[in-house]
């Protein structure tokens, strides 16, 4: 009994787990929720506010571990034990209904007597895509994904046919229109395109950011490659979508050699820099950053030590107006050209922002939203102090979310559109906005960025060609299946045949499936996506897996 009910305690659990963590993800947790406690002091520093938070997970779970006891107790009698069992014949019967049961628990968690055991994709066959994570349980995914450390090469095509098809190596021809100037990322932590008023008719949380874009190149059907923080970096800096259960940065294959952005601009005399509030080492970002380029990281451990008890958040780092007046003061020490990023962190759960600026900002509807009106806000006043040094005219300003966060929209809850984020670049010497309504993704910063500089390099890249803007398309990986926006379409793929098939323009809450009701040229369509994303797929698991995603 006591075995059967820790087992059960487990289980139950991780179920419970779930139900608080799945809407910032939209999975069912795997193997690399494992990572995500081990990589640095954050899961512990919030845990007791998660617990705070999602409290209702955890009545919930006593309540079911209450109900399941009764219940055992009530059709579980333990009878006085027979003495008749212990002869020749009791010993057969009782063997052999013991081999039986093994024989049935062997094909029950098999899934059956088919040749594979059933895995996580098979959740489709039995489920629209948006249903899957219902189909799974959560011990069942993260058993599957536990001793899953490689992702396996497909075979769709011959490799003369896979390079015609897709291949990420590119020449860059650079037109040297950012010649010469710094380059600052400013990555912002869990904003969706959903907050942002210039992208919903005014209707938002960032005045500051809003006023910013009307002076800026803003892609206006923007996504990101990824659903977490640690899945964003190499999307970003490196062009390497996130394309497996496992974080890259947690995976076996974090060191591989990649042609990272910073690492390229450093040939072109370039220092590079990576900014966090967060304590060092939290998400493996101290780690990723020195592989694709960065020379110098500066995490919480090198934040000024006078300042540290006053602008530390007590739980997740140093808070973002005091850090954005220190990084503005850092770029003023930097010898020119520079390329440095900034990760902001005060939109993160739980969304800590200082007393002093409590009922500053509107709450909305749901939590995250006064702490992303408190970074708008502090990004303004970063902008005021950095308009006064010399390298700001000569800079220029990318701004991305590192990933969508929680929605109040049914437009912004949809499997396509939950991904959906700000990305525009702002240049002080040029004061026109233009609105680009082509789409764009985390993984075309890299070679939209090498194409205005002074570069002239084969790399390899998994972005869209700057110049091709009929063939681009948008593609994520989420609950193992590929997501991936052409022209009007929208089509997931798990990793077998296409299980779902949308046009997303005249059906933007994406409620009528077409993957038995295609026109012809919808067919013709479907299926040139699909064997594009196949090389892609081919392509992006052959290099990683070979250690082939660099030309240097």
């Amino acid at each position: 009994k006591t075995l059967y009910f820790i087992a059960l305690f487990i289980a139950i659990a991780l179920n419970m787990l779930d139900v608080g963590y799945f809407e910032y993800t939209l999975k069912r947790s795997t193997a690399d929720l494992f990572d995500l406690v081990s990589e640095g002091d954050d899961f512990w520093t919030l845990l007791p506010h998660y617990i705070i938070d999602f409290w209702y997970a955890y009545l919930a779970l006593a309540i079911l571990f209450y109900i399941t006891l009764k219940l055992y107790n009530f059709w579980i009698k333990i009878d006085t034990i027979d003495s008749n069992l212990y002869n020749k014949k009791g010993y057969i019967i009782h063997s052999s209904i013991f081999v039986g049961f093994i024989g049935l628990l062997i094909i029950g968690m098999r899934g059956g007597v088919q040749y594979k055991p059933i895995n996580i994709v098979n959740a489709a066959q039995y489920s629209d895509s948006h249903n899957i994570p219902i189909v799974l349980n959560t011990p069942f995914t993260l058993m599957k994904t536990i001793s899953k450390e490689s992702i396996e090469i497909p075979t769709y095509f011959k490799e003369d046919k896979l390079n015609n098809i897709y291949t990420p190596e590119r020449f860059i021809e650079g037109d040297g229109k950012y010649s010469g100037k710094n380059i600052v990322f400013v990555i912002l932590e869990s904003f969706s395109k959903e907050y942002i008023g210039y992208l919903n008719n005014n209707k938002g949380y960032t005045p500051f950011l809003d006023s910013l874009m009307n002076y800026s190149y803003v892609y206006t059907n923007a996504y990101a490659n990824g659903q977490r923080s640690m899945e964003s970096l190499p999307s970003i800096l490196a062009g390497l979508p996130q394309l497996m259960n496992t974080p890259y940065i947690s995976s076996v294959y974090s060191s591989n050699k990649l042609d990272g952005l910073p690492m390229l601009l450093k040939k072109q005399g370039y220092n590079t820099s990576f900014y966090h509030g967060g304590a060092n080492g939290t998400m493996g970002f101290n780690g990723f950053t020195k592989i694709v380029g960065i020379d110098n990281y500066y995490g919480m451990n090198q934040y000024p030590i006078d300042l540290l008890e006053k602008d530390y958040d007590g739980l997740w780092g140093i808070f973002d107006e005091p850090y954005l007046q220190y990084f503005a003061d850092e770029l003023n020490k930097k010898k020119q050209p520079f390329f440095s990023t900034v990760f902001t962190l005060s939109s993160h759960h739980p969304y800590a922002i200082p007393k002093k600026h409590a009922n500053q900002f509107p709450k909305g509807n749901l939590a995250i939203h006064e702490s992303i009106g408190y970074a708008d806000y502090s990004l303004k006043q970063f902008f005021k102090k950095a308009i006064k040094m010399d390298w700001f005219k000569n800079s220029i300003f990318v701004f991305t979310a590192d990933h969508s966060s929680l929605s109040e929209s049914k437009f912004y809850k949809t499997k396509l559109n939950r991904l959906a984020i700000p990305i525009f670049i702002y240049e002080p010497s040029f004061s026109e906005n233009t609105n680009d309504s082509s789409l764009f993704q985390h993984t075309d910063l890299l070679p939209k960025i090498l194409k205005h500089t002074n570069i002239n390099d084969s790399i390899v890249t998994f972005g869209n060609k700057y110049e091709n803007a009929e063939n681009k398309f948008i593609i994520n990986y989420t609950s193992n299946s590929y997501q991936v926006v052409h022209n009007d379409y929208f089509l997931i793929f798990n990793g077998e045949k296409t299980t779902s098939f949308f046009n997303y323009k005249t059906d933007s809450l994406l409620t009528n499936n077409l993957i038995n009701n295609t026109t012809k040229s919808e067919k013709r369509l479907k299926n040139k996506i699909e064997q594009r994303l196949k090389a892609f797929i081919q392509q992006y698991n052959k290099r990683v897996v070979t250690n082939q995603l660099s030309k240097h």
